[in-house]
Parts: C-alpha cells; sequence; structure tokens
C-alpha cells in the first residue's frame, strides 16, 4: 500500500499548476493522502489566483482518482477548500479493490503537457471533438463550448485585451515575470516555476523578453503600444491559428465549481493527449474578470469589457479556462516537477521517494 501511495501521489504532482507550483502538501497514514493547503495559498486574498489554485486542486485530485483506478484502488476523497492551515483541503481513502481498471485517460498522465508551439491544421474532426465532451459528466454544471464564427471572434477579442493587459499593469506584469527562471538557459527544464524554454518565444526575440522584465522598461515601452503588440503574440495569433479553440464554464458559482471544472478540463485534456493533440490553457481573459475591485491587477474597465463580452458569448455561464487544441511539434522544453519529498508535509517521513526523471509535466 505504501508503494500505492506513493505513485498515486506522483499521479497528482504531475498535474497542470498555475506558473508550476502547486498549493498543496502532502500527508500519508496507512490507507489515506491527504493534501495540506501551503501558507501561501491560504493567507491569499486575490480573486483569480484563488479560483487558479481551486481550479488546479480539481485537476490533482482528477489525476488521483485515474491513477488509484489503474492501480487498482479505489478512492472516497472528501474536500475542503476552505484552506485554514489546521484543516486539509483533501482527504483520500484508499482501499484495494479486486479489478485493475485499464484507463486510457490515466495512460496518458505522463505524457500530457502544456504545449506553447503554433499550431496546424487540419481542422478537428467530428470524432475528436466527440471525443473531449464524451468525458464531461451530462450532470454537472461544467460546460465545454467550441468557440466558432462569431463567438471565435469575439473570444479572440477578449483573449488579445487580456493579455495585453498583464502587460500594462505592474502587479500583472510581475505576477508573470516573477514566475519565469530567467536564471536557467533556454534549453534547461526546471522543477519549479517556469524555465524559459518552455515558453517558446522565437529566438531573436529571447533578448528582448528577457529585458521585458525590468517594470520601468516595460512601462516606457507602452507608451508606445508594446502591450498590444505582446498581447497580439501571446494570446490572440496562437488561439487565432489554432484548429480549435474551446472555453470551460460554469453554470454555478465559479470559486465553488473551480474544483470540479479543473478535474473535468484534466479529462478532456488527458484524452486531447491520448487522440495526440497539442494542447494549450490561456486562462486571463476568463478569471480576470472574476476579480473583486480590491485586487491588484485587471482594471474596472477591464473587468467590464470582459463580462460583457463573455455574457454574449456565453449567457447565463462563467467562464473559467479558454484553450486551444491542434496539433504541433512537441515542445522544445517540458516543465518538469520537484522530487516528491519536495510536496511531503512532514520532511521527516521516510520511504516517500521518486526519481526525478519520472517528474515532467
Amino acid at each position: 500500500m505504501r508503494q500505492i501511495l506513493r505513485d498515486i501521489a506522483i499521479c497528482g504532482i504531475l498535474a497542470p499548476s498555475a506558473d508550476n507550483e502547486h498549493i498543496f502538501r502532502l500527508e500519508f497514514g496507512d490507507s489515506f493522502i491527504r493534501l495540506w493547503p501551503t501558507v501561501e495559498f491560504a493567507t491569499n486574498s486575490v480573486q483569480h489566483r484563488l479560483i487558479l489554485g481551486l481550479f488546479s486542486l480539481g485537476a490533482v485530485l482528477e489525476n488521483m482518482r485515474l491513477g488509484a483506478a489503474r492501480f487498482g484502488c479505489e478512492v472516497k476523497v472528501s474536500i475542503d477548500p476552505g484552506r485554514s492551515t489546521t484543516a486539509p483541503l483533501a482527504h483520500l481513502d484508499v482501499t484495494l479493490s479486486r479489478v485493475r481498471e485499464p484507463n486510457v485517460l490515466a495512460a496518458s498522465i505522463s505524457t500530457r503537457c502544456t504545449n506553447r508551439r503554433m499550431y496546424f491544421g487540419p481542422k478537428l474532426e467530428q470524432v475528436e471533438v466527440d471525443g473531449l465532451r464524451s468525458v464531461l459528466d451530462p450532470a454537472s454544471p461544467i460546460r465545454l463550448l467550441r468557440l466558432n464564427g462569431d463567438s471565435r471572434k469575439r473570444a479572440l477579442s477578449l483573449i488579445w485585451r487580456a493579455e495585453s493587459e498583464r502587460f500594462l499593469r505592474r502587479s500583472l506584469h510581475e505576477e508573470i515575470f516573477s514566475s519565469i527562471r530567467f536564471d536557467l538557459p533556454w534549453t534547461e527544464s526546471a522543477g519549479s516555476a517556469l524555465p524559459p524554454g518552455a515558453l517558446e518565444i522565437e529566438y531573436p526575440m529571447r533578448p528582448m523578453f528577457k529585458l521585458l522584465r525590468s517594470w520601468p522598461l516595460m512601462r516606457f515601452l507602452n507608451l508606445f503600444g508594446a502591450h498590444h503588440l505582446i498581447g497580439l503574440r501571446a494570446g490572440w495569433l496562437p488561439c487565432w491559428q489554432a484548429p480549435g479553440l474551446f472555453l470551460v464554464a460554469t453554470s454555478g458559482s465559479p470559486q465553488e465549481g473551480a474544483i470540479e471544472a479543473g478535474s473535468a478540463f484534466q479529462r478532456m485534456w488527458l484524452k486531447a493527449t491520448s487522440l495526440g493533440l497539442a494542447v494549450q490553457p490561456l486562462a486571463a481573459s476568463a478569471i480576470l474578470a472574476l476579480q473583486k475591485d480590491g485586487d491588484k491587477g485587471a482594471s474596472a474597465s477591464l473587468r467590464e469589457r470582459l463580462q460583457t463580452g463573455w455574457q454574449l458569448i456565453c449567457p447565463n455561464l462563467h467562464p473559467l479556462v479558454v484553450f486551444r487544441v491542434g496539433r504541433a511539434r512537441q515542445p522544445t522544453v517540458r516543465a518538469g516537477r520537484e522530487a516528491l519529498s519536495h510536496y511531503l508535509r512532514d520532511k521527516s517521513v521516510e520511504g516517500i521517494s521518486v526519481p526525478q526523471s519520472e517528474l515532467r509535466a
């Protein structure tokens, strides 16, 4: 059982996370795993970071459920998103089952990754789109919308505006560049934060991009509209070029639905991976619309633009993430994960280790 718990935990760690930083630490028992909030997440008060964290937690729990079934176990999950440092975010009771379920989604856990390359055609076949929808629970409040025609044009405009704002506003600019490991060469991976090579920035633009981490320089260049050009390249262009553009939304409260949405999105991502498709999530245009007035980040004008725009596209739904799908070459660099011991709440626990080579996200 100890080995099984270890393997289930590895599946969770390989789930996607905002800026390659998980919001939990692990506690192992004889037949359970608990996920405790990090201090940073427990004390976070910025709405979009909170929802991104819960969304990521949903993906982590989904990976652990799928992995457990693959290892011949049943899992009962209890969730408490209250973020108290005195209570776990989630508790997983693990019991051995007589049936080991082969699962194509679980088989894709180790190969799933964010691919920021430009995608190429042909257009997605209906069987591929149906495959993404097939992993959703019809009774769930989570919805998958394929953005086509006018809805795609409107979404592209919102994506461009939101991605541009990330370089126009100081707090959002710091959020981006603080998560990039500029101490690493462009050919190296990283176990935490983002290796620069994973961003797929064109070789001639790399020196300039590195300079843009200076806020005074960025602010000066913005006087000439630099943020619009960067937003065009970072958001509009790759989404415009992608054969498929999708939106994950919920009919309920964004905060209450974030964990379930993260689980559903992870199943779709794993399904896309099994079909040989590349995926890149772009959360800014959906998630910045959910900021509160007191949050540092998106301007009031951007929030109003995003809220109005998304209601035209998906009335009575709350968008949580946009993602593009297509075919692409393998990423230049894949972000990794820290060793399993890094994620342990009690660093003195023995018998829990994993080779670093197994941890690639």
